[in-house]
């Protein structure tokens, strides 16, 4: 039987440049987009930690905030509102909708698993015009804990009523890939351009440069 095949979402899938944009014009180059996203990942890991949930979109809000607020920029309800539309309106990564073709013609359950809210997540794939093809898409509501807390990981296997052995996690973070792989998961890493994989973390599984390419080396090795 082929494995369940889970795709992270932003930045795996959906690609993060309209932010990237939006943080050099609003901010004029003295913050950035990859300077938010770390914060916001800061803010999740610290969440699971503590065991203190609060929402992904709220976090990003607070993320927005904090890192404004290193360069003495003000943040308005008009910034936060606009972030959330831009973060419910990202486009597809060129090679996705390849990628995931070629793993449902194949016979493979396709599934998503992200921080992001259920009903911002849905909105996402459905704005990204992607979201038909997938199985199951999960969130990690269900445990209210992030990613790479083993928990999440766990509860997504139970979710599709598989083991973890059988769940291959596909992901554009080495961190994602780490936490998948410690909850008995085999690890995709996508090389999007800035990524890399520490190596901190064991070897991933399988490693490729984008979700089209990815999915081929899925089907060879296990199909």
């Amino acid at each position: 039987m082929n494995p369940v095949v889970v795709f992270d979402v932003n930045e795996t899938l959906l690609s993060l440049s309209p932010f990237k944009t939006w943080f050099r014009d609003r901010f004029e180059g003295r913050t950035s987009a990859s300077t938010w996203f770390a914060e916001l990942l800061r803010l999740s890991f610290v969440s699971s930690v503590t065991d203190v949930y609060v929402p992904f979109t709220d976090l990003a809000a607070a993320a927005l905030a904090t890192t404004a607020a290193s360069e003495d920029h003000p943040v308005s309800d008009a910034d936060l509102a606009r972030m959330k539309r831009i973060l419910t309106t990202l486009p597809p990564h060129p090679d996705v909708e390849q990628g995931l073709e070629i793993l449902r013609d194949r016979g493979f359950t396709v599934a998503a698993l992200t921080n992001s809210p259920l009903a911002t997540a849905r909105t996402q794939l459905a704005n990204a015009g992607i979201d038909e093809m997938f199985d199951r898409v999960m969130s990690v509501d269900m445990v209210q804990r992030f990613k790479p807390h083993r928990s999440v990981y766990l509860a997504a296997a139970s979710e599709l009523g598989v083991q973890t052995v059988d769940m291959v996690m596909v992901a554009a973070h080495d961190w994602d890939i780490a936490g998948a792989m410690n909850a008995g998961c085999p690890g995709a890493f996508v090389e999007r351009p800035g990524q890399r994989f520490s190596t901190a973390f064991s070897d991933p599984t399988l490693r490729a440069p984008d979700i089209a390419a990815m999915a081929e080396l899925i089907v060879r090795r296990f199909q």
